[in-house]
């Protein structure tokens, strides 16, 4: 289960919710998106560790693997890698239409990223990964960076 929503409070956020599981404790994290050339946000997040919490044991449930080669260009379903050198994770996100991304591999050509070093890390009572949330730049057209993830329910 992978669930995108998004506010277009000031400043908007997204979040992801990876599980239906009770969110138990909030922890602050860092984020990175990647966006590509027409603004759209491509692959998934980067997650950085923290000091409150455990970043290797958050993502432990989503079975990780080491390398993204191992990854689809065009995800159907979340993947999760780790990297326990550099404490970071990448969710690779399922897109809306994984089809439409492979037949045009150029909405896939990096641009830019945006980073969010207070993010919240929704964790579970078992300190597994319920959700991360988090801001995105009032530059960024939230319709257009959501797009290939489809159509996120959106609150005001």
């Amino acid at each position: 289960m992978t669930t995108i929503t998004s506010t277009t409070l000031d400043p908007p956020t997204v979040e992801v919710r990876l599980s239906n599981a009770p969110v138990e404790r909030e922890c602050t994290g860092d984020v990175i998106a990647d966006v590509n050339r027409a603004g759209n946000w491509i692959r998934g997040l980067e997650l950085l560790g923290s000091v409150g919490f455990s970043l290797e044991r958050a993502l432990a449930a989503f079975n990780p693997t080491l390398r993204a080669a191992s990854v689809r260009s065009a995800q159907t379903e979340l993947a999760v890698t780790y990297d326990g050198e550099a404490d970071a994770g990448f969710l690779y996100l399922p897109y809306a239409s994984p089809a439409s991304v492979e037949r045009n591999s150029r909405l896939l050509d990096y641009s830019h990223s945006i980073e969010d070093d207070h993010a919240t890390f929704g964790l579970s009572a078992e300190k597994e990964l319920v959700l991360v949330r988090f801001r995105v730049p009032l530059n960024e057209r939230l319709d257009t960076f959501l797009q290939l993830f489809g159509s996120p329910q959106v609150h005001h």
